[in-house]
């Protein structure tokens, strides 16, 4: 999966208000629905769903980033959000840092690749110069211009 492909500068928040994880989680898929890439219902229920999975466990993977993510029958493919945090959210990571990336997806409750989009965001963050440009990106097309450099 080609994160440049699948977002839009209107995909990207480059500064998260959130403090929590379940704040971002909330701040960004409202941000979904306001874009009008999900329904209201949709909206309620992913925040529902991906805020009781990250109570049972972290999607924060480590490197200053986390992965957010549920199945939904509300959509027919994925459905995406960016958001950047330059404080750092505690996501109770497995390497115990806080998060400055925030990738959240909502997949088609038949969606088959999911794993596949999972483990492509990881490597793509797993480069330190990635995280880097990143960080230091001014706008939403800095941003966008990062993932498309990198892919």
């Amino acid at each position: 999966m080609e994160l440049a492909n699948t977002l839009t500068t209107r995909q990207i928040v480059p500064e998260l208000i959130a403090t929590t994880s379940s704040d971002a989680i909330t701040e960004l898929v409202n941000e979904l629905f306001k874009i009008g890439i999900i329904t209201e219902s949709c909206k309620t229920d992913s925040i529902h769903s991906l805020i009781e999975r990250e109570d049972k466990t972290t999607t924060g993977i480590g490197s200053g980033v986390a992965i957010p993510h549920t199945f939904s029958s509300q959509v027919t493919e994925i459905k995406m959000i960016f958001g950047r945090s330059m404080e750092g959210i505690d996501f109770e990571s497995i390497d115990n840092n806080p998060v400055n990336f925030v990738v959240l997806f909502i997949i088609p409750e038949n969606g088959k690749n999911h794993l596949q989009t999972l483990a492509s965001i990881a490597k793509f963050f797993t480069r330190g110069e990635i995280r880097e440009k990143l960080l230091e990106a001014k706008t939403k097309e800095d941003i966008i211009n990062v993932f498309r450099e990198q892919e």
